[in-house]
């Protein structure tokens, strides 16, 4: 595959069958985050690394099992899970359904099978958050005690600063909201705004000129690469 790699965190309790599911995924290509057996384990995982998507098996020996850490990841981090399961009976798949996984993978599964449900999942997955958010106005968040609304029109660019990410409005003000780049992301419109260097996402829309090494909203100068450069003006 060419391109970005599709960042996988893999969640199995057994660690001979975690370590081989890592090597054919990355022989497939994509890019393995973690590999971790219990819950706990799990959680900071997905908080460390923050894969793009989770393989998680559905039974994890422990009181809480898959279905219960899906629930709290989906809730937590917004990520999509496929689950993988030795047992396929009703209750299971009933239970699974809820969670609304992108794919569902009955061990045991061929290299095939896996690529498979990854690529299919995995777009099925895309289109249907990019349906949602070529219709979003504003965004949710939490700055300070409260919960605030937000319109995307009126944001001009946000800044990484550690756990917390500046927002920079069009009036001049600025809000500052406890999340990572790569959350903000996935509450974002991808085709209004773009990461455009290490710490900075912009609103494409709020561009006012591009140079060879700079862009300018307002009167902030952002440094940009030449990859960066050429893809807004695409997008412009």
């Amino acid at each position: 595959m060419e391109g970005i790699k599709i960042k996988i965190g893999i969640v199995e309790d057994e660690m001979i069958i975690a370590e081989t599911i890592a090597l054919t995924l990355e022989k497939l290509g994509y890019a393995v985050v973690g590999k971790v057996g219990t819950y706990a384990d799990a959680l900071e995982m997905v908080k460390v690394h923050q894969p793009d998507l989770v393989l998680l098996d559905i039974n994890l020996g422990s009181k809480k099992d898959g279905i219960d850490l899906a629930t709290e990841i989906k809730d937590r981090f917004a990520i999509p899970i496929i689950f993988l399961t030795a047992n396929a009976d009703a209750n299971t798949v009933n239970r699974a359904k809820d969670i609304h996984p992108i794919a569902y993978i009955v061990k045991p599964f061929s290299s095939t099978d896996l690529f498979s449900a990854i690529e299919i999942g995995w777009t099925n997955y895309n289109k249907s958050v990019y349906a949602v958010k070529a219709k979003q106005k504003h965004v949710v968040l939490k700055v300070g005690s409260f919960y605030e609304k937000i319109m995307l029109d009126d944001i001009s660019y946000m800044k990484n600063d550690h756990v917390y990410i500046d927002i920079f409005m069009t009036d001049g003000n600025m809000l500052i909201v406890r999340a990572t780049n790569q959350e903000m992301l996935r509450l974002l419109p991808a085709d209004q705004f773009f990461k455009v260097n290490r710490s900075c996402i912009v609103n494409i829309n709020q561009i006012k000129k591009i140079d060879t090494k700079s862009l300018f909203i307002a009167d902030q100068e952002i440094s940009i690469s030449k990859e960066v450069r050429e893809e807004l003006l695409n997008r412009m």
